[in-house]
């Protein structure tokens, strides 16, 4: 059986009639009949179409052509089913269709979305509200796009929930995917939150997409998952404080890419001014790209990720895993700040290496810059690396060189959640030119993240977290996490 969960297989017909609140058989007669009536009506391309239930939001999309923009009025909308083999109207539109709420204070509900195909959709200022209900398999995906062009999500939320009833290492915890693409062209993920998942965005065979300005928190696993994907830029994200399970063995990741089971690599990567904060969560690995089917003997160098660039990212956590990168050609780290979160340097942990952030690269990779970053440690150089003007630094004893109280404003006892904690001193060794993160610089504008005109929150929890969750340990780590993975 195929347990990727970025898997590209066809579903099966049949769920369609298992989605609550989708388009069933009765419903094809009507919108046909609709579809004619819109298109009779609509003469001109684009304007506002005002709809107040799901009814009339298929009926609009039958008659758009492209240019419209659908405001919902507030309420629950159930799920939305929108696949094109089975629709009676066309869903790839010329232009831009955007879907969004009237009243942004009130956004639009839906409890469920399913696309297949389609072209030029936008989504905006919606909730996307995910409620557990016995059955639910961890790997749920209730909002899915398959095969989408030219796709849009922005300025909206995906609200995750817990499990119940499922077992004592699972209840309490996040569960089902976020937001899952598969086969995209042109996507583009801006400014949206995501909380309260088992994992938080999932994106497969992704040609040239977007993933900028989220806000993802309060997961079980991980934030972002990545697979035979191209043309990728992920930037100016915040990935923040994980709840996870004490009792089962995740290995939570905040951003990962993988190879198993795949056929081509991920290429042209850039990841760029993410904020990747353990806070007051679990500690988890950062950046991590790990090659299985290289390092595992199954593959050689047309599987090596190619043109990768990680720069400008601000990484506080508690596993060493703070950029690590599998068998590559063409890779550039630069400007990249790594520090370890100081709840994980506490009593036999302070100089525990698996709970240091650092920068490691796989041997065999060719054609590598490493340059300008600050970190716990950084890897050997192999044959034709560049490695200059990079900061190692540490929090273990005043009396080494690089200590934190030396180079930071506050990273042992200020807020773990906030940049300002982590600003460099004016003066220091770390506040200079091409060095470490511009995000840490004295006076340096502090980023927006998830939904626009939205004031940020902190510390939010799951749906139903019981209080037992809330009063546990913050940074309980799951058995089996502090295991370091070797490279061949």
């Amino acid at each position: 059986m195929n347990t990727d969960p970025l898997s590209c297989r066809r579903p099966r017909r049949t769920a369609t009639a298992r989605l609550r609140g989708g388009i069933r058989p009765a419903w094809l007669a009507l919108l046909a009949t609709a579809w004619l009536a819109m298109l009779a009506a609509t003469a001109a391309r684009g304007g506002e179409i005002r709809v107040s239930d799901q009814r009339g939001l298929l009926e609009a999309l039958a008659g758009a052509r492209g240019g419209e923009t659908i405001l919902l009025a507030p309420g629950e909308y159930g799920a939305l089913l929108l696949l094109a083999h089975r629709l009676p109207f066309s869903i790839d539109y010329p232009a831009p269709v955007t879907i969004a709420s009237a009243d942004r204070t009130r956004p639009a509900v839906f409890s469920g979305a399913h696309m297949r195909g389609g072209r030029n959709f936008v989504f905006d200022g919606l909730r996307f509200d995910y409620r557990f209900a016995p059955g639910d398999k961890i790997h749920k995906r209730p909002f899915d796009f398959w095969d989408s062009t030219d796709l849009v999500i922005r300025n909206s939320v995906f609200a995750g929930d817990v499990a119940r009833g499922v077992s004592p290492e699972d209840d309490g915890f996040g569960w089902a995917f976020g937001l899952s693409l598969r086969g995209s062209l042109r996507a583009r993920i801006e400014h949206n939150e995501i909380h309260g998942f088992f994992r938080g965005l999932v994106m497969g065979r992704t040609v040239n997409g977007v993933v900028r300005g989220n806000e993802i928190h309060s997961l079980r696993m991980d934030g972002m998952n990545f697979s035979r994907s191209s043309g990728i830029l992920i930037e100016g994200n915040l990935i923040r404080d994980f709840r996870r399970s004490p009792s089962r063995k995740d290995h939570a990741d905040m951003i990962q890419f993988w190879t198993a089971n795949a056929d081509t690599p991920s290429t042209d990567i850039t990841i760029r001014g993410n904020v990747l904060l353990s806070g007051r969560g679990g500690n988890t690995q950062s950046i991590f790209m790990r090659n299985e089917m290289v390092d595992r003997g199954r593959a050689g160098r047309e599987m090596f990720y190619r043109n990768v660039t990680i720069e400008e990212n601000v990484i506080v956590n508690g596993h060493l895993h703070g950029i690590t990168l599998g068998e590559s050609d063409g890779v550039v780290i630069r400007n990249n700040t790594l520090l370890r979160n100081p709840a994980a340097a506490r009593g036999e942990d302070l100089e525990r290496r698996v709970r240091i952030p650092r920068i490691r690269l796989a041997a065999d990779s060719r054609n590598v810059t490493i340059e300008g970053n600050i970190a716990g440690a950084l890897p050997e150089a192999g044959p034709g690396w560049r490695l200059h003007d990079n900061l190692v630094v540490q929090d273990i004893s005043p009396a080494r060189p690089g200590h934190y109280n030396r180079l930071f404003r506050d990273a042992l006892r200020g807020d773990p959640r906030r940049l300002e904690s982590y600003e460099y001193l004016a003066g220091g060794a770390a506040d200079r030119p091409g060095l470490g993160s511009a995000l840490l610089r004295p006076g340096a504008r502090q980023p927006q993240f998830g939904p626009r005109g939205r004031r940020r929150r902190y510390q939010t929890l799951p749906r139903n977290a019981d209080s037992r969750r809330r009063a546990g340990s913050a940074i309980a780590e799951p058995a089996g996490q502090l295991r370091e993975r070797r490279w061949r």
